[in-house]
C-alpha cells in the first residue's frame, strides 16, 4: 500500500482537524438534536464516538449534557481540551480509544458523525450491542453509517471497515422507534479528495416503558 493509496481511507486527522475548527455542527447532529428537543428529552448522559473537531461535543457542553467523548486519535482530544468551555470541564470525560474498546455507561443520547464505519464489522458489531443495551428508555441515537455502493466500500485498503445496505439498516434498528432515515448516494468531495458518497444518516429512539 503507498502512502497516496492509504491517505484515501486514513486522512491526516491533525491537519483535518485544523481544515474544520470553526464550522457549524453537521445537518445530521442539528436534526438530532431537533428531534430530542420535540421529544421534550432533558439533557443527560451524552457520548460521542470520534469526535474530531469538538465542535458537537462543545455544542452539547454548552446545552447542559455530560458527554463521554471517545476518539482514537490524541490531536483530537488535543484540540477538544483547548476548546472546552469555562465551567464545564466537570461534565466532559475524554477516552482515546477505540470506541469498541470502551464499557459504555447508560447514556441518553449517542452522537457519532462519519465515525462508526471506521469500525471493522466484528468491533462494529460488539459495540452496537453495547449501544442497545446501555441505550436508556427515552433515549436516542443519532449516528451515520456507510452504505455499500460508497466508493471506500470498493476499495481494498478499506477492508477493515463497516458498509451496510439498507437491509442491514434497518435490522441494526430493529426494535427502535425510527425517527429519520436519510440516504445519500451521490458524488461529492472528501477532505482528501472526490469520492462517492453512500451514507444513511439515521435518528432513532429507544421507546419509553410506556409506548413499548
Amino acid at each position: 500500500m503507498t502512502a497516496d493509496d492509504q491517505d484515501r481511507v486514513d486522512p491526516d486527522w491533525a491537519a483535518y482537524y485544523r481544515h474544520t475548527i470553526g464550522r457549524e455542527p453537521r445537518p445530521l447532529f442539528v436534526r438530532g438534536t431537533a428531534a430530542l428537543a420535540a421529544a421534550g428529552t432533558e439533557p443527560g448522559q451524552a457520548v460521542e464516538v470520534g469526535f474530531g473537531d469538538g465542535t458537537e461535543t462543545i455544542a452539547l457542553l454548552q446545552a447542559g449534557w455530560r458527554v463521554l467523548a471517545i476518539d482514537a486519535t490524541p490531536q483530537a482530544a488535543d484540540v477538544l481540551a483547548a476548546r472546552v468551555p469555562a465551567g464545564a470541564e466537570d461534565r466532559l470525560e475524554v477516552r482515546v480509544a477505540s470506541a469498541a474498546s470502551v464499557d459504555l455507561p447508560p447514556f441518553d443520547l449517542l452522537y457519532a458523525g462519519y465515525a462508526l464505519s471506521f469500525l471493522e464489522p466484528g468491533a462494529f458489531g460488539r459495540f452496537w450491542t453495547g449501544v442497545r443495551d446501555r441505550l436508556r428508555p427515552g433515549g436516542f441515537v443519532v449516528v451515520n453509517i456507510f452504505g455499500v455502493r460508497d466508493s471506500w466500500a470498493g476499495d481494498p485498503d478499506a477492508a477493515g471497515m463497516t458498509f451496510l445496505d439498507l437491509g442491514a439498516v434497518h435490522r441494526l434498528l430493529d426494535g427502535l422507534e425510527v425517527i429519520d432515515i436519510e440516504e445519500e448516494d451521490k458524488d461529492g468531495d472528501s477532505f482528501t479528495g472526490p469520492k462517492h458518497w453512500h451514507v444513511f444518516d439515521i435518528v432513532a429512539r429507544r421507546r419509553l416503558a410506556s409506548q413499548a
